[in-house]
């Protein structure tokens, strides 16, 4: 059982999933790779990451991308190559065909259904160097740069795979009431006492005494 949930489910007998959590990786990068691969075939997503680990074509960022530079290869459009994040998601990718051979899937119809990382845990951390006071105006200090973790978690599965709808916050607590209430309530009708224990038929034959002789 993994230890953190999916955001989304689907029929499990037709997907499967794998997740890594506590990744020493830039989460903001992570997110443009799970981008990348959403929505293509599971050796298209493969061919993606492997390009950009090569160095030959660029992963595309839609944001998190605050003075990033215009790549020729994407048309004129912001990307980078991330090659620490794209190992990572290949490898998840990887991990999650695997499963799927052991369902019984076809690999050949695989399709990436979900692929999304987030920001885990963030650390405080101090760097190494200190600004000095040539820097700051005043005596050298040190400089905060937190460590900070993601996680990211992929599904993969036959294309057209069924959703499945979750229950909302307000289905679940009616729910709950419901069940209590339930139990709160007492059977209706008089309540039967139970039977008492039949009593052992009397031995009334007396014991004659032998006389002696």
């Amino acid at each position: 059982m993994s230890r953190f949930g999916y955001a989304i489910d689907y029929d499990a007998t037709k997907t499967a999933r794998a997740q890594v959590y506590d990744l020493d990786a830039s989460y903001k990068d992570m997110t443009q790779v799970c981008a990348a691969m959403r929505g293509k075939s599971a050796d298209a997503a493969a061919e993606t990451l492997q390009a950009a680990i090569n160095l030959e074509k660029p992963i595309r960022f839609y944001s998190h991308a605050k003075g990033l530079g215009h790549r020729s290869q994407l048309g004129g459009k912001q990307g980078k190559f991330p090659k620490k994040e794209c190992k990572l998601a290949l490898s998840l990718l990887k991990n999650a065909i695997a499963a799927a051979a052991d369902k019984g899937i076809d690999a050949k119809g695989l399709m990436v259904l979900h692929a999304q990382a987030y920001k885990q845990n963030s650390y405080p951390r101090y760097r190494r160097t200190f600004a000095s006071s040539h820097t700051l105006g005043y005596g050298k200090q040190a400089i905060l740069s937190r460590y900070v973790t993601a996680r990211v978690e992929i599904t993969v599965g036959e294309k057209g795979a069924k959703r499945i709808a979750r229950k909302t916050a307000r289905q679940v607590t009616a729910g709950l009431k419901a069940d209590r209430e339930a139990r709160r309530k007492k059977p209706e009708g008089k309540e039967e006492k139970p039977e008492a224990p039949k009593e052992l038929p009397k031995n009334d034959d007396k014991v004659k005494e032998t006389g002696k002789d």
